[in-house]
């Protein structure tokens, strides 16, 4: 009797093809190699992953990630997968900064798409830390130095890419391009970052409510709750006031400036 052969596994060069045929897919394609629990091939995947100027279907509203399973294991294990997240960003903030570098119309709608997936990926990482939060009771001191620095890094990216659409990019293709076809590419914008910055406003409350259910056991001390965040982290009430302010004023800037076009 012939034995079965165990269907392959689809290539990462396949599911990254896969990936750029829209939002929806890159999302999909994301998490299910996440899903898979292979954190070798997930950062490679990650490392990998190089969207095109455009995807194959258009879309207006960004995909939501609100009711996806967040399949994380270990902080440990995450501080891994970050490692292949912040390639991913890493790069596509380079594809975003050499489009402000080389304005043309067509650039317009690309630095759209790359601020819209690097905004994708930011929500996602926030919500594994949060998951990771969420499936525990008592975290030791790694794990919790690891949640804030994570969530610090997560939203100091988040900050500066959008600081780099906001203002150079947006600059650069106004000095470049005709003014009404400007204004014809970027009219939405304006909602969509409103709308990445309401939801991951909405996270940051939910990690707080996640940080008063937890303790944090030192070696060789009682259970402590954790403390709020120390001094510089941006979670912490004051910093985050300032934080989300200089983020807000950028949401703002943009608004009025597309409006004045």
């Amino acid at each position: 009797m012939a034995t079965k052969k165990t269907a392959k596994p689809p290539t990462l060069a396949s599911l990254v093809r896969q990936a750029n045929h829209s939002e929806q897919a890159f999302v999909d394609m994301m998490l299910m190699v996440l899903g898979q629990g292979d954190v070798e091939r997930s950062v490679e995947y990650l490392t990998r992953l190089n969207l095109p100027r455009t995807f194959e279907e258009a879309e207006t509203d960004i995909p939501s990630l609100e009711d996806a399973e967040m399949a994380v294991t270990d902080f440990q294990t995450e501080v891994t997968i970050t490692g292949g997240i912040e390639k991913f960003i890493e790069r596509h903030v380079r594809k975003l900064k050499w489009l402000v570098n080389h304005p043309d119309v067509t650039a317009i709608g690309a630095g759209v798409r790359l601020y819209r997936s690097i905004s994708i990926v930011t929500e996602l990482r926030i919500r594994r830390i949060l998951a990771l939060m969420e499936k525990s009771e008592v975290l030791n001191p790694f794990e919790w130095g690891t949640t804030r620095e994570l969530l610090n890094r997560a939203y100091r990216d988040f900050r500066r890419s959008t600081s780099l659409l906001t203002h150079e990019f947006f600059e650069s293709m106004v000095a470049a391009c005709e003014r009404e076809e400007v204004r014809a590419q970027l009219e939405q914008v304006p909602a969509v970052l409103r709308g990445r910055v309401i939801a991951l406003a909405a996270l940051r409350e939910q990690v707080e409510v996640a940080r008063q259910t937890l303790a944090v056991q030192p070696e060789g001390y009682p259970l402590v709750k954790p403390p709020r965040y120390f001094g510089g982290d941006l979670l912490e009430t004051g910093s985050w006031k300032h934080f989300w302010g200089e983020v807000g004023t950028l949401q703002d800037s943009l608004r009025q400036h597309v409006e004045m076009l």
